[in-house]
């Protein structure tokens, strides 16, 4: 008998997040969605929702995942990360996709190409994090004699990824002068000039008009803590570097991860449950069919059946094993992620980081897509 363990996306929710951050950053020109890593797990096909919403360019990691947008937008505008091969660079220009230029030997490499049409090029900017990217005004100069000498290159943008915690920290500011006086003196150009997420919490910067959005949009931020100790530091840094904006934003987590109760066994007091657990009395436990290949261990600690908290006690490659009471049923829901319990308690539990989780979480699970709008061309409805 199959057992349904899923996870569901709602894109009602992940437009209502869209419309949030565009109207909360309206004063930038650009807003820019990550999709890398698959949307992180989320699904390629989510692009239309961001755009038709405040999304007007797409970064992603690698061409297939450009391509993969294409077949359902055409005319988004998309950054790929990574150095391309000679043969996926005229992948690129026959589908309108901007590439990244991160060193001058590359950038090299393409004008020996035999380009004839437009290839839009944008440039990342190492800020002093060491990986990767033009590392200072020469090497960026010369980076712009050569484009500006190319006949089908066109600059469309640069960029640098912060690798910071966020602004409540020096290495920030460090990174920010960096990036600043690398690229000062072509600030004049008609040119997306864009950064990461860590500027959420910063008054806009005069020269940048790009800001890119990444877990914000599926409601998983990054949270500034609201304790003592931040609150000095953020203050010591406000007195130096002025005042910080905290958007007032209230984000809705955008999926969540759902099962069933496959079976449920009576257990007697010393039997062994699983691997390791031994029974210290007669007890109820159930069987639900998600584990270690989807990310989810007996580390999350519990589970929600019918709104109550059930204990995990033990846990498989493929199934957690939950102690429960008489009034658990076969096919009962059984949630593993939602609002009420939500990623910000998974990443206290398993001392990990937002991004790190995401990209364990899900991966096998079958994606179900709710609360969509008809759009041409869209196949998740």
């Amino acid at each position: 008998m199959k057992y349904e363990t899923k996870m569901e996306i709602d894109l009602k929710k992940l437009k209502n997040n869209i419309l949030l951050l565009d109207k909360s950053y309206r004063d930038y020109q650009y807003k820019l969605a990550n999709l890398k890593d698959n949307a992180f797990g989320m699904g390629l096909s989510i692009v239309n929702t961001l755009v038709d919403n405040g999304i007007n360019y797409i970064v992603v990691g690698s061409l297939k995942e450009a391509l993969e947008i294409r077949k359902y937008n055409r005319k988004v505008p998309i950054l790929v990360t990574v150095d391309l091969s000679d043969e996926e660079i005229y992948d690129a220009i026959n589908n309108d996709i901007t590439i990244c230029i991160s060193d001058l030997e590359y950038l090299r490499s393409i004008l020996c190409l035999s380009i004839k049409d437009r290839l839009r090029v944008q440039i990342l900017i190492d800020n002093g994090s060491n990986k990767m990217g033009l590392s200072n005004n020469l090497e960026l100069r010369e980076a712009i004699k050569l484009l500006d000498e190319a006949k089908y290159l066109e600059l469309d943008g640069i960029y640098t990824d912060l690798t910071t915690i966020g602004v409540e920290e020096e290495y920030y500011y460090q990174q920010i002068d960096t990036f600043y006086q690398i690229i000062s003196n072509y600030l004049d150009r008609d040119i997306i000039i864009h950064l990461n997420e860590p500027i959420m919490y910063h008054k806009k910067l005069n020269y940048v008009n790009g800001i890119r959005f990444d877990l914000a949009m599926l409601g998983i931020e990054e949270n500034i803590n609201d304790d003592w100790f931040t609150n000095l530091r953020v203050k010591n840094i406000q007195k130096k570097y002025g005042d910080l904006e905290f958007p007032n934003i209230d984000l809705q987590l955008i999926f969540t991860i759902t099962s069933e109760v496959a079976s449920i066994a009576s257990v007697s007091k010393g039997d062994l449950v699983g691997r390791n657990y031994i029974a210290r009395d007669d007890m109820l436990v159930a069987i639900v069919p998600i584990g270690h290949k989807d990310g989810i261990t007996k580390a999350i600690e519990y589970v929600g059946i019918n709104n109550f908290k059930r204990n995990i006690i033990a846990d498989d490659i493929d199934h957690l094993i939950v102690e429960v009471d008489g009034g658990v049923r076969l096919h009962d829901k059984v949630f593993i992620v939602n609002e009420d319990r939500g990623i910000y308690d998974f990443l206290t539990l398993l001392k990990t980081n937002r991004y790190y989780l995401m990209s364990i979480l899900n991966r096998k699970l079958p994606r179900v897509y709710i609360n969509g709008e008809a759009r041409k061309g869209d196949n998740y409805l």
